[in-house]
């Protein structure tokens, strides 16, 4: 918000911008990259504590190589076209040909491990997740509890919560299959996952 503000004081044009190089804008980017490398730790942690109580439960160690790490909505320094660019994602992430990845798609629905392809056109881009069909406010509005407990009875979450869950719906998102065929130039599917659980903080 502190930054947007600025932006917007001192900005030309249309988009409210900061330019990077002047304090302003280089407090920005460093705020950016506290935001991300937070983010990370705060990541790791709730994946070692899942790890934790996985591996106690089933008896089997995970597989450190197995990790897939994600982060979306950031700012990151990379080269394109021969260029050395400052690249926002929203809604999106950045994957390397090769390089895995996660696509979600519901609280009820499958989510899929996926492989980069590196498509420059797409600034080596893929969705970060199905994508919302309904707003936060239109699938409270729509989507009754009853129908979201119906939907979810083979997954394991807090039914307590389902009033607030409902934003979170499977019909409030796209179908994940139809969003991996529209990116099939940007990713390969490697994985389908189910989910079995959810928890929502």
């Amino acid at each position: 918000d502190h930054h947007g503000r600025v932006a917007r004081a001192l900005g030309e044009g249309g988009l409210p911008a900061l330019d990077i190089h002047t304090a302003e804008g280089a407090a920005c980017l460093a705020d950016t990259q506290w935001a991300c490398h937070f983010a990370l730790a705060n990541r790791e942690a709730i994946a070692a504590r899942a790890l934790d109580v996985l591996e106690d439960a089933l008896g089997v160690a995970a597989d450190p190589t197995s990790v897939v790490d994600v982060h979306h909505n950031h700012v990151a320094q990379e080269e394109h076209g021969g260029r050395l660019l400052w690249v926002h994602r929203k809604g999106a992430v950045g994957l390397q040909a090769g390089q895995r990845g996660l696509i979600p798609g519901s609280m009820g629905t499958a989510s899929y491990v996926v492989e980069g392809r590196g498509e420059p056109r797409a600034f080596r881009s893929c969705s970060h997740g199905a994508g919302r069909v309904l707003t936060r406010a239109e699938a409270r509005a729509r989507i009754r509890p009853a129908a979201l407990e119906h939907v979810l009875r083979r997954v394991v979450y807090d039914k307590g919560r389902a009033a607030a869950l409902v934003e979170e719906a499977p019909a409030a998102y796209r179908d994940i299959t139809e969003v991996l065929e529209d990116e099939a130039d940007l990713v390969r599917p490697l994985l389908r996952l189910t989910p079995l659980a959810v928890l929502k903080g």
